[in-house]
């Protein structure tokens, strides 16, 4: 099976180094590509970090880099993940073990291709009280912090902030559905840490960007997708009860 493992980072060399790899621990090294913005953050990874293939992609924001990181890979199966991931765990609780974590990504990619999908992923946070034992392909969010794409499909995304409702409805209305193991979370503290690609992106641009992204996003996608108004920030929800005729 033709997989890479796609890691998209800024600025979190040890962030990396203590959370996400260590999960991937039973995949082999040349299989894990890690992702920066230019020849100084390559400096900075690959003195510590040697083990692996370090790209630099020249872009702005996630949702560039993770269109860079798609349109230039060479696997048929690229799997792309967050660089601070504390866990992956199982409804129950349970955190898989690095070799079941390498298991559930080939299981992803084998029953997203039986069932003509491109796009898998998982739940975007681990909480019991949500997560179901089950497997679904209606239009449920693929988070971009873990997901899979069959890349015989590419369907690039406009915008930087709010790049993976993008991928989800989109790859939605070209497949009719997308594939999601609601049993599994991530566990992760979300634009909590130092550094990351938010550091790119001060507060107040995000939330104005953010804001025109939820427009277009709406524009785009119709009753797909609804906005959610809050405090101090746009939000959305996907339609889980949409479907294309």
């Amino acid at each position: 099976m033709s997989i890479e493992i796609a890691i998209p980072t800024y600025n979190r060399v040890s962030t990396l180094q203590k959370k996400t790899l260590p999960l991937l621990e039973e995949i082999p090294n040349e299989l894990i590509k890690i992702y920066v913005e230019d020849e100084e953050q390559y400096n900075l990874y690959k003195k510590e970090l040697s083990q692996y293939e370090v790209i630099i992609t020249n872009t702005k924001g996630i949702g560039e880099k993770r269109n860079y990181i798609k349109q230039n890979t060479k696997a048929k199966y690229l799997l792309q993940i967050d660089d601070d991931i504390e866990a992956i765990k199982e409804w129950n609780g349970i955190s898989l073990s690095p070799e079941c974590i390498y298991d559930l990504i080939k299981r992803g990619f084998k029953e997203c291709e039986e069932a003509n999908l491109h796009l898998w992923g998982i739940c975007c946070f681990f909480n019991p009280y949500f997560l179901r034992n089950t497997t679904t392909t209606n239009l449920k969010f693929i988070c971009g912090g873990f997901h899979g794409i069959i890349t015989d499909k590419i369907i690039p995304s406009p915008i930087n902030t709010f790049e993976d409702y993008y991928n989800t409805c989109a790859y939605f209305k070209s497949d009719k559905g997308v594939l999601r193991f609601n049993g599994y979370g991530l566990k992760t503290k979300t634009f909590k840490e130092k550094g990351g690609l938010q550091d790119l992106l001060p507060n107040n641009e995000r939330t104005l960007e953010e804001e025109n992204n939820a427009l277009l996003l709406k524009h785009r996608f119709g009753k797909m997708i609804s906005l959610i108004k809050k405090k101090d920030r746009t939000d959305l929800r996907l339609n889980h009860k949409y479907k294309i005729i």
